[in-house]
């Protein structure tokens, strides 16, 4: 009777989520043909794709979604900074530092989440990296066009092999480069992969880490507890029975260049990692203190279910 209901879930959701997706991408097509600012309408398609995606939520009442109690004041802290950089920009005072979204990646329910979960301020300027296949799949590609979103070119379809076309990449990370001159942020998940144990974050990858570095970006973080049940890792479709918990924290709020010099300082920082390279006591400090707050969500997820 539990699995039949799983199915009867999970095939609900599938179908509001196909027309909330069609109607979405249907519209962002449309759009297309009139002239506007490229990132204008960038926005636009992302605050529909935000829009169909809650409404799928909100017609499936047995997907729960839980926050983390400061998650909204720590956006609104974050967003503050923000506006503070974005208007010495405005007064020529300085140059653009952007904020960096980092979460934790189990399943396709992740990038979801996330959209859903973002403040729409925040989901305006961002952009992130997608394996390019995902550009040849029918709806997702029209929406992952029209957002803006970055193609990453691998090499091997095999899974955890990152070898990658270093051509085509490089010519992906000069766009990277120059959205964020202009003012744009970035999200990313730091793992590299959908983790098939999620309850461990995998080691984080150093590509990610210098980026931050090279323009000094502030950091958050968006974990997501709870996902593999409702979107188990090998399913080509979720959408059964399960509360999912999300936490959002400051990371780096003055800057990742700023958080260094102080995990240098520290003496709770392992010397072994105060001796290493940037990129590697970044990548190190940013998996303890996700991993942290992902075992928060877990605690909070066990004790609700032994109340």
């Amino acid at each position: 009777m539990g699995a039949m209901l799983g199915s009867l879930c999970m095939g609900a959701y599938g179908l509001v989520l196909a027309v909330n997706m069609l109607w979405a991408a249907g519209l962002m097509k449309l759009l297309s043909v009139f002239p506007m600012e490229r990132r204008r309408y960038e926005g636009i398609c992302l605050t529909l794709t935000q829009v169909c995606w809650t409404i799928a939520l909100f017609f499936a009442p047995w997907i729960g979604t839980e926050y983390d109690a400061a998650t909204a004041s720590e956006w609104k802290a974050m967003l503050k900074k923000m506006e503070e950089v974005d208007a010495k920009v405005a007064a020529g005072e300085d140059t653009h530092r952007p904020m960096m979204i980092l979460g934790n990646h189990a399943s396709f329910l992740d990038v979801i989440l996330a959209v859903v979960a973002m403040p729409n301020a925040v989901l305006r300027r961002c952009r992130t990296y997608m394996d390019s296949h995902l550009f040849n799949l029918p709806v997702l590609a029209t929406i992952c066009r029209a957002v803006g979103h970055f193609p990453v070119y691998f090499t091997s379809a095999k899974n955890g092999v990152f070898a990658v076309d270093k051509e085509r990449n490089e010519k992906v990370d000069q766009k990277v480069d120059q959205f964020l001159k202009e003012g744009g942020w970035l999200c990313f998940y730091p793992e590299g992969q959908r983790n098939k144990a999620p309850d461990e974050l995998l080691p984080f990858r150093y590509g990610g880490m210098k980026k931050a570095l090279e323009f000094d970006a502030r950091l958050m973080s968006l974990m997501v507890h709870g996902v593999q049940a409702v979107w188990p890792h090998k399913a080509q479709m979720g959408g059964y029975p399960g509360t999912v918990r999300i936490s959002s924290k400051q990371l780096a709020p003055d800057g990742v260049k700023a958080l260094l010099k102080e995990l240098r300082a520290s003496n709770d920082c392992p010397q072994e990692e105060k001796d290493a390279e940037d990129h590697v006591l970044l990548a190190k400090h940013l998996q303890r203190e996700m991993q942290k707050q992902y075992d928060e969500l877990a605690a909070a997820a066990g004790k609700a279910k032994n109340a």
